[in-house]
C-alpha cells in the first residue's frame, strides 16, 4: 500500500515512548518522504527539525492522503472537524491498535497490525527498499512539494507568534517560546494543558511527555515529580494550567519536592478558569447566551489563589507574572533558584480570562 501510495502521511501520538522506534520513524519517514503528524504528542515522536515533520494537526495532509498509517496513535484525528478521503486506505499499527479497553473507538481501518512499532518500522523500511527504483522515484517526485507545505506552515507559526508575543494578558504562545529558549536541548518539559507545542522546538528524544488519555487532571505535578527522580542531573519544567494545579494536589507534590530534593521549575498558565468547558460551550453552542456575556456557568476559577505562595511553603521559589515585559526576567530567576540554589521554583503566569484561542 505504501509502495504504491502518491499521498502518505503517517500519525502518531505515543511512538515515542521506545527511543528505538524514534529512530526507526526518523530513518523510514527521510528516506521515502513520508510526512509524520504528532497529533496531540504523549511523548516526543520526531524531532521538530526533521523534514518529514508536519506538525501536530493532521487536517491539511488528511484531506489529500491516499494512504494514512496510524502509528501508536488512540485518536489519530478528531471526526467533528476532519476526516480522510472516503477513497483513502488507513493502516492501524501498534501493541493494541484497535485499544480494545477503549469502551469507544470508531476510527475506520483497513488493515489493523499488532506488534512492536519499532519492529514494524524496521521491517516496513526493508520491504520498501526492498521495491527498488519505483518507490524511490515516487519518494523524489513528493520532496519538493512537502517541502514548500512545510515551509508555509511554519511561515504560519511564526507570523501566529508575532501577533500574539504582543498581547497582554500574556498569550501561552510568549510562554511557550519563552520555556522553549531555557530548557536547553536537554531539558524535560511535562505539559499538561500548559503549553502550545507548535510555538517550541524539540529535538532529542525523551525530552517531552503530556498525559495519555487514562490520565485524569492533575497528572502533571507527579510526573514532573517522576521525570525529576528518573532524571536528577536535567532541568525538569511543568507546565500546567491553573485547573490542572490544584487538581495535582500541589501542596503535597512541593512537600515531596523539598523532601527528596527534587528542583522543578513549575509554570502555572493563570487563565483563572476552565478552558476546555469554555471551548466545549462554544463548540455546542457557539452563539449561545454564556458566550456572548464571556462569563460561562461552572467555567471560572475566580478569585484566582496567589499559587505562588504555595510553593513558598515548601521553602521554594514562587512569583506572579502579570505583563508579558516581565515573562523573561521572572524565568531568569525562576531558573536560578533551580539550577543554582537547588530548589523548586514556581511561576504563576497571567494569560487572563478564559479564552477561546484560535490559531
Amino acid at each position: 500500500l505504501l509502495a504504491k501510495a502518491e499521498r502518505p502521511v503517517i500519525i502518531t501520538s505515543s511512538l515515542g515512548r521506545d527511543l528505538g522506534a524514534v529512530r526507526a520513524l526518523e530513518s523510514l519517514a527521510e528516506r521515502f518522504a513520508l510526512p509524520v503528524v504528532c497529533h496531540v504528542p504523549k511523548t516526543y515522536c520526531l524531532s521538530t527539525a526533521h523534514s518529514m515533520h508536519f506538525g501536530f494537526d493532521p487536517a491539511p495532509l488528511l484531506a489529500e492522503a491516499d494512504i494514512v498509517a496510524v502509528i501508536e496513535c488512540d485518536v489519530p484525528w478528531v471526526p467533528a472537524h476532519t476526516a480522510p478521503r472516503a477513497d483513502a486506505k488507513i493502516i492501524h499499527i501498534g501493541a493494541d491498535p484497535l485499544f480494545n479497553r477503549y469502551p469507544m473507538r470508531g476510527f475506520p481501518g483497513d488493515l489493523t497490525i499488532a506488534g512492536d512499532a519499532r519492529t514494524a518500522l524496521e521491517m516496513l523500511e526493508v520491504a520498501l527498499a526492498g521495491d527498488g527504483a519505483r518507490v524511490a522515484a515516487k519518494a523524489e517526485a513528493r520532496r519538493p512539494r512537502l517541502a514548500a507545505m512545510r515551509a508555509a506552515a511554519l511561515e504560519t507559526i511564526e507570523k501566529n507568534h508575532a501577533r500574539f508575543a504582543r498581547e497582554n494578558p500574556i498569550h501561552p504562545a510568549a510562554v511557550s517560546r519563552a520555556i522553549d529558549r531555557i530548557r536547553g536541548e536537554d531539558g524535560i518539559l511535562v505539559n499538561e494543558l500548559g503549553v502550545l507545542v507548535e510555538f517550541m522546538q524539540f529535538t532529542k528524544p525523551g525530552t517531552y511527555f503530556s498525559s495519555s488519555s487514562a490520565g485524569g487532571l492533575g497528572w502533571g505535578l507527579g510526573a514532573a515529580l517522576g521525570a525529576k527522580l528518573a532524571a536528577p542531573e536535567r532541568l525538569v519544567i511543568a507546565a500546567i494550567g491553573d485547573g490542572s494545579y490544584m487538581f495535582g494536589n500541589p501542596t503535597p507534590a512541593h512537600y515531596m519536592s523539598r523532601a527528596h530534593d527534587l528542583p522543578i521549575l513549575y509554570v502555572v498558565m493563570n487563565n483563572s478558569g476552565w478552558a476546555a468547558v469554555r471551548k466545549a460551550t462554544e463548540t455546542m453552542y457557539p452563539d449561545g447566551r454564556s458566550l456572548r456575556a464571556n462569563r460561562m456557568p461552572l467555567a471560572t476559577l475566580e478569585p484566582s489563589p496567589a499559587f505562588e505562595k504555595v510553593v513558598e511553603a515548601s521553602g521554594g521559589f514562587g512569583e506572579r507574572v502579570e505583563t508579558l515585559e516581565d515573562l523573561a526576567p521572572a524565568f531568569e530567576r525562576a531558573l536560578h533558584a533551580v539550577k543554582v540554589e537547588k530548589r523548586q521554583a514556581l511561576l504563576n503566569v497571567n494569560c487572563g480570562v478564559p479564552a477561546v484561542r484560535n490559531f
